[in-house]
C-alpha cells in the first residue's frame, strides 16, 4: 500500500490541540492507575505528566500520544517513587542513631554551631540570583510542587528543575566551602 508517496511509510501529522484534549479524556483513567502508585502526589503527576505531552506536541508531531502520555507518567512515578526512598532511607537512619543516643540536654556548642550554620545558609540564599531564590523557597518552605511553581513563575516545569537543581549545587557548594575553611 502506498501512503503520502512513499512506500510503508505514514506522514507525520501535527498533534492538534483537539487530538491531545481527545487522548486526555480517553486515558484519564489509565492515567490515574498509573499515578496512584504515589500515595498524595497522584494528582500532580498524572497532571506533570499531560503538561509535558502539551509541550512535547509543540515542538514535534507525536504519533501515539497515549503511549508518550502514558510512558511519562510512569518515569514521573519511578522519579517520585525512588526519591522518597532515597529521603526516607536519610532520615531514617537519623532516627534510629537518635534513639539509639538520646540527649539529655541540648549542647549549646552544637546549638551554635547549627545556629551558624542557617545562618550562612541563608546568606547564599539571599545571594542567589531572584529567579532561582524565587523557585527554592516556594519548594522548600512553601512545599509547592514543580508544577505549581511553573504556574507561579509563569516558567515550564523543565525550568523550574533547573532553577531548582541549580539552587541545591550552590547551596551545597557554598556550604562545603566554607567548611573547609575551618
Amino acid at each position: 500500500m502506498v501512503r503520502g508517496g512513499v512506500m510503508g511509510k505514514r506522514p507525520l501529522r501535527a498533534t492538534t490541540r483537539e487530538a491531545l484534549e481527545s487522548t486526555f479524556r480517553s486515558s484519564a483513567e489509565g492515567l490515574r492507575a498509573i499515578t496512584r502508585r504515589v500515595e498524595g502526589d497522584g494528582a500532580d503527576l498524572a497532571q506533570e505528566a499531560c503538561l509535558k505531552l502539551v509541550e512535547t506536541a509543540a515542538r514535534e508531531p507525536i504519533g501515539a500520544p497515549t503511549h508518550l502520555l502514558f510512558r511519562l507518567a510512569r518515569n514521573l512515578v519511578i522519579d517520585r517513587l525512588r526519591n522518597r526512598t532515597r529521603t526516607s532511607r536519610l532520615f531514617r537512619s537519623d532516627e534510629v542513631a537518635y534513639d539509639q543516643h538520646p540527649c539529655a540536654s541540648a549542647d549549646p556548642e552544637r546549638a551554635l554551631l547549627a545556629t551558624e550554620r542557617l545562618r550562612r545558609a541563608l546568606e547564599v540564599i539571599d545571594a542567589m540570583p531572584s529567579r532561582r531564590r524565587e523557585a527554592f523557597l516556594l519548594h522548600r518552605i512553601d512545599g509547592l510542587s514543580y508544577l505549581q511553581i511553573a504556574r507561579a513563575m509563569g516558567v515550564s516545569v523543565k525550568a523550574v528543575e533547573k532553577h531548582l537543581s541549580a539552587a541545591m549545587f550552590e547551596l551545597m557548594q557554598k556550604m562545603q566551602a566554607e567548611e573547609f575553611d575551618k
